[in-house]
């Protein structure tokens, strides 16, 4: 049982971080009715009720080096995506203009480290500087690779370019504001494209003989944990966010961790300490549920295209669509890659894993 006592401090702590839950009104927009009267929390809700995975397999060790990782990525990118293979040459041998400050100096950096070290590569803008940063943390593992082209389709994407764009211009303060604080339904479309990429990566991968079809049914199942994960974390925010007065006084707090605790409810009063220790919040990873899901219906709509000029014009589609994503909102982003809005992409991942799940309880029995 939970032994958390709430000081007024605490509280306090407890109150920002439940604004920053609700940044840019993210609680407002989830809960809202959305498509056909139902918000998009119900329809993840649904998709939290037909999750299913097993557990992962450690992936063996692989020998990495920033040039074995050059080579991998041009290759992937010179098949898969063609007219972003230059840039992606020019981010990694450290030419591209956006990842160069002021002085020449560029911001792309390979660092090896053990295995056991819990950082992971990424690509973002450094603060209020007119540039981005790409760390690639090498741990001598195949996440690595998948990671960097992760983080490539991020330094791809329009969303962080067209900021250097309006920093580089001289923009006023007023309009970079305007752009970085945007409303959270164009904000939340950020981890689509990597997701894309990922789930093409691991088909070049195949291609290559360097995965396997069990190493894809094990990314799978991890992918499956984290999107439930993820949802959980969103939903319990959301319940705990909603029987709270706002702004969070101490003595509302402390009212209801007593009662959470009379009433044995450990996951509620794991995600209020989580909630006050950790820096990610529910609009942070609702993005990555929109990236899992949406992606997932991509790549079904890929893998089953009956002919190459399909999968062309889809991975064209895809390349265009990267050059847009800074004008974007949660539906359009969808439809410009799918043709469907995000509800009805939760509907069919839904019922495409009912249908999975019941193919599989059919087998068992």
């Amino acid at each position: 049982m939970s032994r958390l006592k709430i000081t007024k401090q605490y509280a306090q702590e407890f109150d920002y971080k439940c604004a920053c839950a609700d940044s840019h009104g993210f609680l407002r927009f989830i809960t809202n009715p959305n498509a056909e009267n139902i918000s998009l929390l119900d329809l993840i809700a649904k998709v939290e009720d037909v999750i299913k995975f097993k557990p992962n397999k450690n992936k063996d060790n692989i020998n990495l080096d920033e040039e074995k990782i050059f080579k991998c990525m041009d290759e992937f990118f010179c098949l898969y995506m063609p007219q972003k293979a230059e840039q992606v040459k020019s981010i990694l041998n450290r030419t591209h203009s956006y990842f160069i400050d002021g002085n020449g100096v560029s911001h792309v950096n390979f660092i090896s480290v053990k295995k056991e070290d819990n950082h992971s590569s990424n690509v973002g803008h450094c603060g209020k500087n007119s540039f981005l940063e790409f760390n690639v943390y090498i741990h001598n593992a195949i996440d690595d690779l998948r990671t960097t082209a992760h983080e490539l389709s991020h330094a791809l994407s329009s969303h962080h370019q067209h900021l250097i764009k309006l920093i580089r211009s001289n923009a006023s303060m007023e309009e970079i504001e305007k752009y970085t604080q945007k409303r959270f339904e164009k904000d939340c479309i950020g981890e689509i494209e990597s997701y894309i990429t990922e789930k093409l990566f691991n088909r070049f991968l195949i291609k290559k003989g360097v995965f396997s079809q069990e190493d894809l049914r094990n990314y799978e199942n991890v992918q499956q944990e984290s999107l439930l994960n993820e949802i959980n974390l969103i939903r319990e925010e959301r319940d705990i966010i909603k029987k709270l007065s706002c702004p969070v006084s101490f003595e509302s707090l402390d009212k209801l961790v007593k009662n959470l605790q009379r009433q044995h409810k450990n996951r509620l009063l794991e995600r209020i300490e989580k909630m006050h220790d950790e820096n990610k919040n529910s609009p942070y990873m609702f993005r990555y549920v929109v990236g899992r899901i949406v992606s997932e219906q991509w790549m079904k709509e890929f893998d089953s295209a009956t002919d190459k000029e399909k999968q062309f014009e889809m991975l064209d589609n895809f390349q265009k669509y990267l050059d847009k994503t800074h004008e974007l909102n949660l539906d359009t982003a969808c439809e410009k890659l799918t043709g469907h809005n995000f509800a009805c992409l939760v509907k069919d991942y839904v019922n495409d894993s009912v249908n999975q799940n019941k193919n599989i309880d059919e087998k068992v029995l």
